[in-house]
């Protein structure tokens, strides 16, 4: 429901840093983003 605006129905969850978001990503494109800055972060520290 919350996902189709109906928060009456569903619930929405946000922290504190809610406002920073700018759009709203799948797991799997998440998982990808993860993976690919730590293994620019592991690079760079070797």
């Amino acid at each position: 429901n919350a996902q189709q605006g109906k928060l009456e129905g569903g619930f929405a969850f946000a922290g504190s840093n809610a406002y920073r978001v700018d759009k709203i990503i799948s797991i799997k494109e998440l998982i990808a983003n993860l993976s690919e800055e730590y293994e620019k972060a592991s690079y760079n520290n070797y």
